[in-house]
């Protein structure tokens, strides 16, 4: 798996797994592109954005974190486990110009065994597989990381579209 998904992604100072496109938006200032991209957030908050982390007005970024909820299941005899991954989202706007990074943090793995209360595990995505070869799980977090990475590119298309098309993405519509 490792070599389909070679020069797709990069690992930050942060450890964190990266995607970034930069959109060129002709004939739209700051101001629009920051508004628009503020409403996506607002749009899309009820569906994966849990929490708008930074909104900086001057230098036109907006940082949001949230969940691609149960990226991979995995229900054995001993033990039921479903992964989540925790993500950031950044946009940094100019005049005619904006930049997306999704930052997949952590898989934050849910275990249930014989007897409740689940344990919660975080993971640094860039710590499984398939960035660490000789991780025990590759079933587990290699699918996780197919499906999150998956995830990431659609929330960059989307972005992208309402930049470029002010839509309200997921068909959302307050009326």
């Amino acid at each position: 798996m490792s070599e389909k998904i070679e020069g797709r992604w990069q690992v930050d100072d942060n450890e964190h797994v990266t995607f970034q496109k930069i959109i060129d938006c002709p004939g739209l200032g700051k101001e629009e592109l920051y508004k628009r991209a503020l409403n996506f957030f607002a749009a899309e908050s009820g569906n994966s954005i849990s929490v708008i982390q930074e909104r900086d007005t001057f230098n036109g970024i907006i940082i949001a974190k949230g969940v691609f909820k149960k990226v991979r299941s995995l229900n054995t005899i001993l033990r039921n486990s479903s992964v989540d991954t925790l993500y950031l989202i950044k946009t940094e706007v100019r005049d005619g110009r904006t930049r997306i990074t999704v930052s997949l943090t952590r898989y934050d793995e849910s275990v249930r065994g014989n007897d409740p209360p689940d344990i919660h595990y975080l993971y640094f995505i860039s710590k499984q597989y398939p960035f660490n070869t000789t991780d025990h799980y590759k079933d587990l977090y290699g699918e996780a990381y197919r499906v999150s990475q998956s995830r990431a590119l659609e929330m960059i298309s989307a972005v992208e579209k309402a930049l470029l098309a002010d839509a309200i993405p997921s068909g959302k519509d307050s009326w």
